[in-house]
This record gives structure tokens, C-alpha cells and sequence, in this order.
């Protein structure tokens, strides 16, 4: 069933000095919806509540905001929120010492049904009204709910993209390590990562299949384990089997929903 909330803030003036607290008679929600609305009108800044009313933990949410200004015109954006990143991070710190405190910031990385959570949205200057909306909302179980079938697409092709560029890495730095001759592997392997982002950057995508962003964390990583001192190989052999634990946990939530 296709079910969703749009919340509309009214504004005089371009002022957010009167937009409302909360929404009146809101429309059946998906598993989140937004709750509670916050206005600077110093910063045009609006900051939304979000509330899980589902009976399932949640991964992810896509937001689509339309703005209608005082000429006429619209301005149209969307807000992606994706767990699963800290849900790997939580797991991937089982054991260790910083398990306690990553686990004190993140919990178990899940989005658990009646928590709430905050999110940023911009206003225009000249702003007359907005509208937000919660269209996509994804699942530990691995369905989903939406009624906008792209902003869904989007949280699972970003996944998907995070996964190929952690893949890539991988084969990089493999090959790095695979060349007894090679010294400082981490550093041979961090550059040809530049050089792949260099590259794709120069190319014309239809689709976007790698995560440029991924990369050059993978790169900052491999610089660091490059300016240690202590066995770098054995440094990057554990980087890459970390890294493969990660594409493992994430794949599930990358395919269809």
C-alpha cells in the first residue's frame, strides 16, 4: 500500500517565525514520518523530527523537500539518511577497546522503532512555503516502504557504490602486496587509488557505479598505515581482511528491497 505524509510550514513574510510545531491531521505515514518541526529564522534552517512508528528497526530514510519562493518559482532537493555504515562500524568494534564508546555513540547503529531522529533542511531566502516529505524508508529485514520509487533507488545504488569502491580498494592494494619487491605497499597501493579517482572523475558517467568519497577515505587510511612503523605489511593484510568483514555485513542491505 502506498502510504506517505507530506508536512507543509507556512511562512509571512519569508520569516519562519510562525511555522508550526507540529503537523494537524497528518496522513497515514510510512514506518517514519516527521514528527516534530524546529524554525531559526536566523540561519534559515529548519530542523525535522523524525519518528520510527514501525514495528522494525530501520536502515534508511530519503526526505524530499519542495520549496515554493515568493517569485513564483520552486526549488526542488532530497536528504538521504543511511544507517548502515555505523552498523558496520558497531560490529566491525566487537571486541576491541573501543567497542564501549563507539557503542555509547551509535548504539547498535539501527533506527529502532519509537526513537526519533533530527535533520537539518535549508530555506531559501524569499521562501513562502515548504514541503517535506518521508518517501523511502528501508529495513534490518531488508524490505522497504516508499512512494518515490528513485529516492529509494538512490539509498541502495549508494550502497551499491560504497561496496564496488571497497572492492576496487581491494584488488589494489592485493596487487601491492602480491610484489615481494615492493617496500611500502600501502603507499603503492594509495596511489594508484588517486590515480583511479583521477581518472573516473575525467570520464562521463550515465550511472554512477564507484563512490569517489570511499576512496580517498580508503587512501587517507592507507597513508596512515604507510607512516607507521611497525610491520606494514601485516598492517595492510589486516586493513583488507577488516575491509572484506565490512563488504560482508553491507552487501545484504545492497540488493533489492
Amino acid at each position: 500500500m502506498i502510504r506517505s505524509i507530506i508536512f507543509v510550514l507556512v511562512f509571512t513574510s519569508a520569516s519562519l517565525a510562525q511555522c508550526p510545531q507540529r503537523p494537524s491531521s497528518p496522513l497515514q505515514p510510512l514506518g517514519a514520518f516527521i514528527q516534530v518541526i524546529e524554525c531559526d529564522p536566523k540561519t534559515n534552517m529548519v530542523t525535522v523530527t523524525i519518528a520510527n512508528v514501525s514495528h522494525k528497526d530501520i536502515t534508511a530514510y530519503n526526505i524530499s523537500v519542495k520549496q515554493s519562493l515568493a517569485d513564483g518559482s520552486t526549488d526542488s532537493s532530497e536528504l538521504m539518511a543511511d544507517y548502515v555504515g555505523r552498523i558496520a562500524l558497531v560490529k566491525e568494534a566487537q571486541g576491541t577497546a573501543d567497542e564501549a564508546a563507539i557503542r555509547k555513540q551509535f548504539g547498535d547503529g539501527l533506527f529502532h522503532p519509537g526513537e526519533t531522529r533530527k535533520e537539518m533542511v535549508g530555506v531559501q531566502p524569499g521562501v513562502k512555503d515548504i514541503q517535506i516529505v518521508v518517501d523511502s524508508v528501508t529495513y534490518a529485514d531488508h524490505t522497504s516502504e516508499t512512494t518515490n520509487v528513485d529516492g529509494l533507488q538512490r539509498i541502495i545504488s549508494h550502497r551499491k557504490q560504497e561496496i564496488a569502491s571497497m572492492q576496487l580498494a581491494n584488488e589494489i592494494i592485493k596487487a601491492a602486496l602480491a610484489d615481494p619487491h615492493d617496500a611500502d605497499p600501502a603507499a603503492g597501493a594509495a596511489t594508484k587509488i588517486r590515480e583511479r579517482i583521477t581518472l573516473w572523475k575525467a570520464q562521463k558517467h550515465t550511472t554512477l557505479d564507484l563512490d569517489t568519497g570511499t576512496l580517498q577515505g580508503v587512501v587517507d587510511e592507507l597513508k596512515e598505515i604507510s607512516s607507521q612503523k611497525t610491520n606494514k605489511r601485516d598492517a595492510l593484510n589486516q586493513y583488507v581482511t577488516k575491509s572484506e568483514q565490512r563488504i560482508e555485513t553491507l552487501s545484504p542491505h545492497a540488493g533489492p528491497q
